[in-house]
C-alpha cells in the first residue's frame, strides 16, 4: 500500500496539504460502513505526517512513486460511492437544514439541543465529521443567535480547533464566523416573524450591514441597506432602532420620532426606545415632552445616568436652573467620574452665582447659597471675602463657618480654616451628623497642618457615628501613610476601598504598597488610577517603576515613556536606562542617560547612572571619568565622592584615590569605609607614620561597637613594620579572637620570633599547618622553625636568632567591605 496514493496526493512535506487530503478522504469513507478502508486511510495519514517530517529535514529523501502510481494520481478514479441518505452525517445535515429554514425553531436553543442529544450522532468519529460539515454549512448560513452558536461550539469544540478548520476552509471566513461566538454585542432575533413569510437571511444580512455601516458612520451604505431591510420587514425592533439612529445622526428629528413612535407602540416599556425618543424630542427642543420621557425612563431604569443627564439638560434648557442643579448633583453623587456632568454643573453654578451676585445679601440663606455657588465654581477667594464681609455685620452660623473653613482650606490658609471649623464644631453639638461633616473636614485640615494625632481624633469621632464613611477611613489611612505607618494605613484604605472604589483611594493604597516594596500590589492600584485618568503622569511613572522592580522591562519602558509624554520630569530617563540595561540593551541605556545629561547638564545623577552602566560593563576608566564628573558637579555630596574613590581604587590610581578618601574622611568622618581604605592605601605606600595617625583618627571618630575588626589587622601590621613587636602581637592576638585568624597568623608568628618567643611561634605554626589552605610562606616559616627547634635542642637552647623570609612589599591585606554598592544608585 502506498500512503500517498491512498491519500490521493503526491509526496510532500506540506502538513496542510496532507491534512486537507485526509479530510477529503474522510468525507468519502465512513468508518462504520467501511472500517477496513477507513483504517487504511488513517494509517496512511499518520505515516504521511511522519514521512513529511523526514522530507522536510532531508529533501533528497523524497519517496519515489512508480509510473503506474503517478498515473493513478494524475487521473484519479471516481470518488467512493456516496454513503447514502441514511448515513448519520447526512441525516444530521439534512435535519439542520430543516431546522434552520424554520425561523421560530432556528432561534430556539432547545431545538438544537434536542438534535445534539440524538444517540445516533454520539460516536466520536461521527461527531468529528458532523462538526466539520456543520461548520462549513454555517459559513454560508451564519444567522443564528449567540446562545445557539455557543451551544454548538461547546459541543463540537470549534474555537479550540480554529487552526485546523482554517486548513479546511477559507481562514478569513473562519475568523469571521468565530467572532460571532464571542462578540460582546448581538442584534435581536426574537421579533423576526411576521404575518407574511420573507427571506429571513436576506433581512438579517442587510440589517447587519446597516449596523456596521453606522458603527463606521458610513451613512450612504447605511441608507441603502436599511431601505433593503425595511422592504422585507419594517416592524422589527432592531431595524427600527437602526433607522431611527440613522435619522438622529443627520438631525432629522421628526423622521426619527415617527420611527420611534412605531417602535414604542409595539414595545412601550423598551428602555432604549424611550431613551432615543427622549433624545429626539430634546434635539427638536421639545423640552417638556422630552422631560416626561426621561422621567419615564427613570422609572424603567432607576438611577440611569442617561435619564438623569437628559432630565438635567431639559430642566436647564427650559430655565428651571435650581431644579437642574439638584439633578446634576444627584447625577454626580451616583456617577462622580462623569466629566460632562461636572462641566455642566460648574457652568450652571457660575451662571447662578452671577445672577445672585447683584442681589441683596442680608438674609443668611441668600449668603449661604451664593457662598456655595462661589465655592462650587472655583471662585474660592470671592467665597471667603463674602463670608468675612458678612461676619462684619452678623455672627456666622455653623453652615457659614463650615463654608468659610472649607474656602480658607482651599486657599491653603490652614490655621484660619482650623479656627473656623472649630467654631462650626461647637455650634453643631446638638446635630451629630452635621458635626461629623465638620470633623471630617477639620481632620483633613489638620493633616495638612501635620497635626496627625488631632486629625485622627476628629476622624475617629466621625467613624464612631458613621462606621461606613469611606472618605473618613481614607483620610485616617492617609494620615498614617504620611507618618510612614504603612501597614496600619493599609488596613484603613482596604476598608475604604471595600465601600467605594475611588481612584484616589487606590492611589493612596498604591503608595503604601510602593513604600513597602510590595510592587505587584502597588502596580494593580496604579493601573486603576491610570484607568480613571490617563493624564496622571505620576501614576504612569510609578507603574513603570513597579514593572521595573518585578522584572517586566518591556512594560517598564512603555510606562516610563508615557510618563515623559505626559510631562513627568526627565528623571524617568534614568529609570528607562536601567530597564534597557536589564533587558540587554546597554547602548540604548547609555543613549537614554546621555539624553538626560543633555537636558539636565548640572544634575550629577545623570553622571552617576552613566558611571553605573560603565561599571557594570567593566569599563572601569569610563566609569571613573563619569563618577569624577559627578563629584565635580556635586562636591558636597557623599555618593559621587564614594563612587569616585571606589573606581579610582579599582583602577589602581592610588594618588587620586587617596585625595578622594582624604576628602571623605574630612567631610564624612562617621563613614568608616573611607578611613579603612585610606589606611590600607597608606600601608601599601609604606607611609607608616601617616597610617598610624589614620588608625588613631578612625578609633576616635568611629564608635567602638561600630569599628571593623580589620582595624586591628591594619594597626598590627603598621606596628610590625615599625618594629613595635610587643604592641603588634597584642593587636594580632586581638584580631584572631574576633575571627581574623588566617589574615593574622603569619604576622603574629613573625612578632613572636622577633621577640624571641620561639615556643609560641612554633606552637602557632604547628596549629595552622593542619589547615587545608596554608600559604607557601607559612609552610616555609614552619620548616625554618622546625629546623631551629632541633638545633636549639642540640646546643642546649643556645641558638642564633632565626632568619625568616622577608615580608612582602605589597601585602594582600583584606579589603574593608563598606556599604554594599547597588547596581544603580540614586533611587
Amino acid at each position: 500500500m502506498n500512503i500517498w496514493a491512498m491519500l490521493g496526493i503526491e509526496p510532500t512535506s506540506e502538513v496542510k496539504t496532507i491534512k486537507r487530503a485526509y479530510a477529503r478522504k474522510l468525507k468519502e469513507c465512513h468508518p462504520e460502513e467501511n472500517p477496513e478502508n477507513f483504517q487504511r486511510i488513517r494509517q496512511s495519514y499518520e505515516s504521511a505526517l511522519e514521512e513529511a517530517k523526514r522530507i522536510a529535514t532531508d529533501p533528497g529523501a523524497r519517496t519515489e512513486l512508480s509510473e503506474a502510481e503517478l498515473a493513478h494520481l494524475r487521473s484519479p478514479e471516481p470518488a467512493a460511492a456516496d454513503p447514502g441518505p441514511e448515513s448519520p452525517v447526512k441525516q444530521f445535515v439534512r435535519r439542520c437544514e430543516i431546522l434552520y429554514a424554520d425561523i421560530a425553531r432556528r432561534i430556539d436553543p432547545e431545538e438544537w439541543q434536542e438534535l445534539l442529544d440524538d444517540e445516533l450522532f454520539w460516536p466520536i468519529e461521527t461527531r468529528e465529521r458532523i462538526g466539520i460539515e456543520l461548520f462549513g454549512y454555517l459559513l454560508k448560513h451564519p444567522y443564528l443567535p449567540q446562545t445557539v452558536l455557543r451551544l454548538l461550539d461547546r459541543h463540537f469544540e470549534w474555537t479550540a480547533s480554529e487552526r485546523r478548520l482554517a486548513d479546511d476552509y477559507d481562514p478569513t471566513e473562519v475568523a469571521l464566523l468565530m467572532e460571532r461566538f464571542g462578540s460582546f454585542w448581538e442584534l435581536r432575533y426574537d421579533k423576526l416573524t411576521s404575518d407574511e413569510p420573507y427571506d429571513y437571511d436576506a433581512f438579517l444580512k442587510f440589517r447587519e450591514q446597516a449596523h456596521y455601516a453606522l458603527v463606521t458612520n458610513d451613512l450612504s451604505l447605511a441608507e441603502k441597506t436599511l431601505k433593503a431591510a425595511a422592504l422585507l420587514n419594517n416592524r422589527e425592533p432592531d431595524c427600527l432602532r437602526l433607522i431611527a439612529l440613522f435619522y438622529l445622526r443627520q438631525n432629522q428629528y421628526a423622521s426619527a420620532l415617527q420611527v420611534l413612535e412605531q417602535w414604542l407602540k409595539d414595545e412601550p416599556d423598551e428602555p432604549e426606545a424611550r431613551l432615543m425618543h427622549a433624545d429626539a424630542l430634546r434635539g427638536s427642543e421639545q423640552w417638556e415632552a422630552a422631560l416626561l420621557d426621561y422621567e419615564h425612563l427613570a422609572e424603567l431604569l432607576p438611577g440611569s445616568i442617561h435619564a438623569l443627564s437628559g432630565k438635567a439638560s431639559c430642566l436647564e434648557a427650559s430655565g428651571r436652573l435650581w431644579e437642574a442643579k439638584k439633578v446634576y448633583e444627584e447625577l454626580l453623587s451616583r456617577y462622580p467620574e462623569d466629566l460632562d456632568a461636572q462641566i455642566r454643573l460648574l457652568m450652571l453654578n457660575d451662571k447662578l452665582a452671577n445672577e445672585l451676585t447683584g442681589e441683596p445679601r442680608e438674609e443668611t440663606a441668600g449668603v449661604l447659597t451664593l457662598a456655595e455657588l462661589y465655592l462650587d465654581t472655583g471662585r474660592t477667594s470671592e467665597c471667603a471675602e463674602l463670608l468675612l464681609e458678612t461676619e462684619s455685620r452678623q455672627t456666622l452660623s455653623a453652615d457659614l463657618n463650615f463654608l468659610l473653613g472649607k474656602a480658607l482650606g482651599k486657599l491653603e490658609r490652614y490655621a484660619e480654616s482650623d479656627l473656623r471649623l472649630s467654631r462650626a464644631e461647637s455650634q453643631t453639638e446638638t446635630e451629630p451628623f452635621k458635626q461629623a461633616d465638620v470633623l471630617k473636614l477639620r481632620g483633613l485640615i489638620r493633616i495638612a497642618l501635620r497635626r496627625f494625632d488631632e486629625a485622627r481624633e476628629d476622624l475617629r469621632r466621625v467613624l464612631l457615628l458613621q462606621p461606613a464613611d469611606a472618605e473618613a477611613l481614607y483620610r485616617f489611612g492617609e494620615s498614617l501613610r504620611m507618618e510612614e505607618r504603612y501597614e496600619e494605613a493599609l488596613q484603613l484604605l482596604n476598608h475604604a476601598l471595600e465601600l467605594s472604589s475611588n481612584w484616589y483611594y487606590h492611589s493612596a493604597r498604591g503608595d503604601c504598597f510602593y513604600s513597602l516594596h510590595r510592587y505587584p500590589e502597588a502596580l494593580l492600584d496604579y493601573l486603576r488610577v491610570i484607568q480613571y485618568d490617563r493624564g496622571l503622569a505620576e501614576a504612569w511613572f510609578r507603574a513603570g517603576y513597579c514593572f521595573l522592580r518585578i522584572g517586566d522591562y518591556a512594560h517598564a519602558l512603555e510606562y516610563f515613556g508615557e510618563s515623559l509624554g505626559r510631562g513627568f520630569p526627565e528623571i524617568a530617563l534614568l529609570l528607562m536606562a536601567q530597564a534597557q540595561y536589564r533587558s540587554g540593551d546597554t547602548e540604548e541605556a547609555l543613549r537614554s542617560t546621555e539624553r538626560y545629561i543633555r537636558e539636565r547638564p548640572q544634575d550629577y545623577y545623570g553622571r552617576i547612572i552613566e558611571g553605573d552602566l560603565y561599571r557594570l560593563e567593566n569599563r572601569s576608566e569610563e566609569a571613573c571619568t563619569s563618577y569624577e564628573e559627578a563629584a565635580r558637579l556635586a562636591p558636597d555630596e557623599y555618593l559621587p565622592l564614594r563612587l569616585s574613590a571606589h573606581m579610582l581604587l579599582r583602577s589602581d590610581r592610588a594618588e587620586q584615590a587617596e585625595n578622594r578618601l582624604k576628602l571623605l574622611t574630612e567631610r564624612y568622618p562617621e563613614k568608616g569605609w573611607a578611613h579603612l581604605q585610606r589606611i590600607r592605601l597608606l600601608i601599601a605606600r609604606m607611609r607608616w607614620q601617616e597610617a598610624e595617625s589614620a588608625i588613631v583618627a578612625y578609633t576616635e571618630r568611629i564608635p567602638a561597637k561600630e569599628q571593623d575588626p580589620l582595624v586591628l589587622l591594619y594597626g598590627g601590621y603598621i606596628l610590625l613594620r615599625t618594629k613595635q613587636y610587643v604592641q603588634a602581637a597584642e593587636f594580632f592576638e586581638a584580631a584572631r579572637k574576633v575571627g581574623l585568624r588566617g589574615e593574622c597568623d603569619e604576622y603574629l608568628i613573625r612578632c613572636y620570633v622577633a621577640m624571641g618567643r620561639y615556643d609560641q611561634a612554633e606552637a602557632l605554626a604547628s596549629e595552622i599547618s593542619s589547615a587545608d589552605d596554608v600559604s607557601p610562606v607559612l609552610v616555609e616559616i614552619k620548616q625554618i622553625l622546625d629546623k631551629n627547634a632541633g638545633r636549639r635542642w642540640k646546643w642546649l637552647g643556645r641558638s642564633k636568632p632565626i632568619q625568616l623570609p622577608p615580608l612582602a612589599d605589597n601585602p594582600a591585606l583584606t579589603e574593608p567591605a563598606g556599604e554594599t554598592l547597588s547596581d544603580f544608585h540614586g533611587f
